[in-house]
């Protein structure tokens, strides 16, 4: 018989008045969830709104045209950028020895 691989697992702990389990207790019963699985999955969805949001690139129309603008005809490098390439080609390939 093969061994299914272990789930690793770890438990989240939150202390809450009385009023704030009773309320997500009712509103796990009213979904057909367990207190436990309302609570992982609502805490879920949350994370996920705050991680888009916080990570998402945000721009008005005309930051996005001037985006997009740089991007299909980006200006000619500068000495500055030439420079800064040339010391991060010799950094990157220095670890490599």
């Amino acid at each position: 018989m093969a061994q299914s691989a272990a789930r690793k697992e770890t438990r989240l702990v939150a202390r809450a008045s009385y009023e704030v389990q009773e309320m997500i207790q009712r509103a796990a019963d009213y979904s057909g969830a367990t207190l436990s699985q309302f609570l992982i999955d609502s805490a879920m969805e949350k994370a996920r709104t705050v991680i888009a949001e916080t990570e998402a690139i945000h721009l008005s129309g005309k930051s996005a045209d001037a985006l997009l603008e740089a991007l299909e005809n980006p200006p000619k490098a500068n000495s500055k950028l030439l420079e800064a390439a040339e010391n991060y080609r010799g950094s990157v390939n220095a670890s490599d020895h």
